[in-house]
């Protein structure tokens, strides 16, 4: 099941210059949760009941400057910038898996051009996937769907391969659509098949559960972090550069060194992550990642525990 068999069909938007309470009027009036900001054809933000609900508690004080305050307000001043979009051909579990991680209620649908088609809940999405689970026969077919919505890899509690890849494409067709970049860092525990030889695999398993923390304990609550493969981790960094993400993995990496869990295997005796960085923007996630790798095997060669780009 794709996007475009579940979206509701949007007709038409408010633009950003008009008054917020002209966009409040439509909500009331077509009894929607939402109002789309639009210019163009092409999505510009979102304005939710949420929202609406907060601005009068940040404005409403019971006397007439907090009613002209509301009044004198335009849509522009308080919508959401940057919406979440997907494309109709999305999957219902791409998109349900990017709701789930992003926390979001509402996705916006484009087309092909970027023109703002349609709008999609998580309550459409998770109604629809109840449905397609209640039409499963055999259970080994049900495991595989409850499989596809699982995000987050069993052994860090940090995003899988399939969450990343579908962040990434979110991320990816993003910075095209807005003009934006983002970065990304590529970890690599050094020496870490002689950390396993020596301590057991159940050892090396801690140890990875541990770097997850420690990675999470430094990263900012917009970035996310996605177990690439194996040890190595990928930590995804929206609207930062390739500058940022040097400090940000360097920040890590110390943070790693300093936790000194001891590899006696380690020419330091103690664990440490190689880290490779690059910077995206209107090129493919998959180009992205392939200059992180790169970098990574650069900050290998030059002695590991180390910082490339």
């Amino acid at each position: 099941m794709i996007i475009a068999d579940l979206m509701t069909d949007i007709v038409a938007g408010v633009a950003p210059e008009q008054s917020l309470l002209s966009a409040i009027k439509l909500m009331q009036e077509h009894g929607c949760s939402c109002v789309l900001i639009t210019e163009d054809g092409a999505p510009q933000g979102i304005i939710t009941e949420r929202d609406v609900v907060r601005i009068f508690n940040e404005n409403i004080t019971g006397d007439q400057h907090g009613d002209l305050a509301v009044a004198a307000l335009q849509v522009a001043d308080v919508m959401t910038r940057e919406p979440v979009c997907v494309k109709q051909s999305t999957s219902l579990y791409d998109a349900l898996l990017l709701a789930r991680s992003r926390k979001l209620r509402h996705i916006l649908v484009v087309d092909d051009d970027e023109k703002l088609v349609g709008l999609v809940t998580q309550t459409d999405m998770v109604n629809a996937y109840v449905h397609l689970i209640e039409r499963q026969v055999e259970l080994e077919n049900l495991n595989q769907q409850l499989h596809l919505l699982s995000n987050e890899d069993a052994l860090m509690h940090i995003g899988n391969r399939r969450a990343m890849e579908v962040e990434l494409d979110f991320t990816e067709a993003s910075a095209i659509r807005y003009k934006k970049y983002y970065a990304l860092a590529l970890l690599d525990v050094d020496w870490f098949k002689k950390y396993n030889d020596h301590y057991g695999h159940l050892q090396g398993d801690e140890a990875l559960k541990k770097l997850a923390l420690i990675i999470q304990d430094n990263m900012r609550d917009v970035d996310r972090v996605y177990r690439y493969g194996g040890e190595e981790i990928l930590l995804l960094m929206p609207g930062s550069s390739r500058a940022d993400a040097i400090v940000a993995a360097d920040r890590i990496r110390h943070a790693v060194e300093a936790e000194k869990i001891p590899h006696v295997q380690s020419p330091l005796s103690f664990l440490t992550v190689s880290v490779g960085v690059a910077e995206g923007s209107q090129q493919s996630w998959e180009e992205v990642v392939s200059v992180a790798d790169t970098a990574l095997y650069r900050a290998k060669e030059a002695g590991r525990n180390k910082v490339s780009d």
